[in-house]
């Protein structure tokens, strides 16, 4: 009796722990909220804004200049320092293929099983998939969306195999994803 105790709480830790590592491989692609940067960048918008209106040298006209160039240099950081956190960001997805045949002639199709991209700013290549196992061919969709594993088997007997696929954000989709989170952000901020 103790020994199905042991090996039951063994398999509840292992499941537990397999179950974790999903969760956070699942999450390693997420940035960081846009919330996240609200207030630092409110504290600097601030020091900007002293800084200006404290210089008694200056019209009007170049506080607006000035001001106008600061916080292009501060969108400037936010952009630069967003697009290198999109870039960074990867997930390998994997996905498994078997194929069994109980006869001895004949070649058996078991065809393809295929990993898909997490979310629609993500691909993957052909250069960013590998297979281990069993390999009767791999397929990348045109879009990067999904990457697939083909199995077949000859004869009497069973072909098993994984393939592990990297997911990285377009590079397209980052340039548009932190555009628009610049705008949203500094829109927030100068309210």
């Amino acid at each position: 009796m103790r020994t199905k105790t042991i090996i039951k709480k063994t398999f509840a830790v292992l499941a537990f722990i397999l179950t974790s590592t999903i969760y956070v491989s699942a999450q390693d692609y997420s940035v960081k909220p846009l919330s996240d940067f609200l207030q630092p960048y409110k504290d600097k918008h601030r020091i900007i804004l002293k800084a200006i209106e404290d210089r008694t040298d200056l019209t009007i006209s170049q506080k607006l200049v000035l001001y106008e160039s600061e916080m292009s240099k501060l969108k400037e950081e936010f952009r630069s320092g967003r697009k290198a956190e999109y870039q960074s960001k990867t997930v390998e997805l994997s996905v498994e293929n078997s194929c069994t045949s109980g006869s001895s002639g004949g070649v058996k199709k078991c065809g393809y099983k295929y990993v898909y991209a997490p979310n629609g700013n993500m691909y993957t290549r052909t250069d960013w998939i590998r297979v281990e196992g069993t390999d009767k061919g791999t397929t990348v969709a045109a879009d990067g969306s999904s990457a697939g594993l083909n199995m077949t088997v000859a004869g009497k007997g069973r072909n098993a195999g994984t393939l592990y696929a990297v997911f990285r954000y377009k590079p397209e989709i980052i340039s548009t994803l932190v555009d628009k989170e610049t705008v949203d952000l500094f829109n927030e901020i100068i309210k």
